[in-house]
């Protein structure tokens, strides 16, 4: 186990956290998993990691009540959020942890968390590379994130 966090659900009470890194394979491969106080297992979220690189943000959780777990499977930092639901955690978005590279709809890959400002939240600032002519030559476009109560959207 890497870490832990115990945060406050708004429909399950106390959840712990866990941040677990796995190397079953040749792939080294996270684990963001939950467990309610009751201990109920909440649906757990696997990601590549590069050796160490899973770690939650501090604070974990921000005014939102969602919770940020920043990894970084050898390249660049990405940034998952969990977002509470009535079952747990929202789906991050993707079937396949390779998919770490597209991100998902709470995972953003190439990604650094702001904050959390005044009124206490965080913002995601998410970078892109046209790779255009090539990704080594591409300009790197960043765009700011910010909740909205159901998803992440750039603001304007």
């Amino acid at each position: 186990m890497l870490d832990h966090r115990d945060i406050q659900h708004p429909d399950l009470g106390e959840v712990r956290v866990y941040l677990v890194r796995r190397s079953a394979s040749n792939e080294p491969t996270g684990c963001v998993a939950a467990v309610t106080g009751r201990g109920r297992a909440l649906a757990s979220v696997d990601v590549d990691v590069y050796e160490d690189s899973l770690h939650f943000a501090e604070p974990a959780t921000d005014a939102t009540k969602n919770t940020f777990v920043i990894y970084n499977p050898g390249r660049y930092d990405g940034v998952l959020v969990l977002v509470p639901n009535t079952d747990g955690f929202e789906d991050i978005g993707w079937n396949d942890p390779a998919e770490h590279y597209s991100g998902g709809r709470f995972a953003y890959y190439g990604a650094r968390l702001a904050g959390p400002a005044n009124d206490g939240r965080y913002t995601i600032i998410h970078s892109s590379n046209s790779c255009n002519p090539t990704c080594a030559q591409g300009a790197t476009a960043q765009v700011t994130l910010r909740w909205n109560g159901h998803d992440y959207l750039p603001t304007e």
